[in-house]
């Protein structure tokens, strides 16, 4: 059913029965409604309740107007009392539960949305009803039961991206994960130039490719490059780059990642994250110099303990597999690891007993070729070659 064709079924609904099919004002004020001309509609619809103030459907499609016009206090005022003298309407309940929504006033939405019969009310109004308690449940903290009703939504209307991304966000707020990520690859695809979508679906998919491993992850990342490509083509903030280089690192592209990361550098030169995404590209590189030179570059940057204790942890890795132990040692203290710095600690004992072990060995090398070469020199002299004890 359309918006006009919704409006007409309200009247007849609000009129069968009444006296006010003939009350001047009605007719200009329903035309003037249909017409979105909402001030001539609330002039109209004033005069009407002024003189007829017992009748409900005079002061419903005022309070109504007043939705439109954006003015909550009197639209509240109005539909109470239209409720108060009709409170079997299941569509003035509704308006009146927009019109809490509108106000912010959620706790009383839920009280009158949940009093209406679903089947009473037109497929548009179902799909409203809907709507409106899903925005109050989640306002009012009641995200679980605001999830069933952007289910509902979702399910009403398949082809609809806002109502899949609605609901796939409500899903993924209630971290269910797969939920979430079936109805934002849907809403993805019906709005594939929405870039909150995208963004939203880039996320999610990340956040799936976290979960998983093995060739699975980086399909996950992959698509979520695509969708954060999207992002980036339109915006391209610092926020979004770094959704795009996060993407890139996941899917294992870390030519790409590093050259995304380097762009978001330059758009918020304070923020230590992008060096540190980029050391942990280089390490992944086995670039470990380069990793190191950025993440001490990330650790200046660095203001929160926890972000520091990040930093150091990874720079203690580099140091590690650069067989700077000492180095090691000290970072993984800095980052609260000790079981890391005693390992470390352990690798340094070994490299350094192997280490003078091998000089050991070096010497007694030279020794015994310096003892070969001095028997082969007294063969030359005479009297014959030393004795075999020498």
């Amino acid at each position: 059913m359309n918006t006009k064709r919704w409006i007409l079924t309200l009247a007849a609904i609000l009129l069968v029965g009444t006296p006010c099919l003939v009350e001047a004002g009605w007719p200009e004020g329903l035309a003037a409604f249909k017409a979105e001309d909402w001030n001539t509609a609330a002039t109209e619809f004033k005069a009407l309740t002024d003189s007829k103030p017992d009748w409900a459907g005079g002061h419903m499609m005022l309070g109504w107007t007043y939705i439109k016009l954006d003015q909550t206090r009197e639209a509240i005022t109005h539909l109470r009392k239209a409720y108060d003298l009709d409170q079997s309407n299941p569509n003035i309940q509704l308006r009146l539960g927009q019109a809490y929504v509108a106000a912010g006033r959620y706790g009383d939405a839920i009280g009158f949305l949940s009093k209406i019969e679903t089947s009473a009310l037109p497929a548009d109004a179902q799909s409203l009803l809907s709507e409106l308690k899903a925005v109050a449940l989640s306002k009012s903290g009641q995200s679980g039961q605001a999830l069933i009703e952007f289910r509902k939504i979702a399910q009403a209307k398949p082809n609809d991206a806002q109502a899949q991304f609605q609901y796939g966000t409500a899903a993924y707020n209630q971290n269910e994960l797969d939920t979430a990520l079936g109805a934002l690859e849907k809403a993805a695809r019906l709005a594939p130039s929405d870039t909150a979508i995208q963004s939203a679906y880039a996320k999610v998919l990340s956040h799936k490719g976290r979960t998983v491993g093995g060739n699975s992850k980086v399909a996950y990342y992959q698509k979520a490059i695509k969708a954060a490509k999207v992002v980036v083509g339109a915006s391209p903030t610092y926020d979004n780059v770094m959704l795009l280089a996060e993407a890139e690192l996941g899917a294992k592209d870390y030519d790409g990642a590093i050259q995304n990361l380097n762009r978001a550098a330059g758009l918020k030169t304070s923020d230590w994250l992008p060096e540190f995404y980029i050391g942990s590209a280089y390490t992944a590189k086995q670039q470990y110099k380069g990793a190191e030179s950025n993440l001490k570059q990330s650790l200046d940057k660095a203001r929160a303990t926890s972000d520091k204790q990040r930093v150091w942890k990874q720079l203690a890795f580099v140091y590690e597999k650069q067989k700077k132990f000492d180095d090691a040692i000290l970072a993984y203290n800095q980052a609260g690891d000790s079981a890391s710095a005693q390992r470390a600690q352990e690798n340094r004992d070994i490299m350094q007993h192997n280490i003078k072990t091998e000089a050991e060995n070096a010497q007694l090398e030279r020794l015994q070729a310096e003892q070969e070469a001095i028997k082969e020199q007294l063969k030359d002299l005479p009297g014959g070659p030393p004795p075999s004890s020498f």
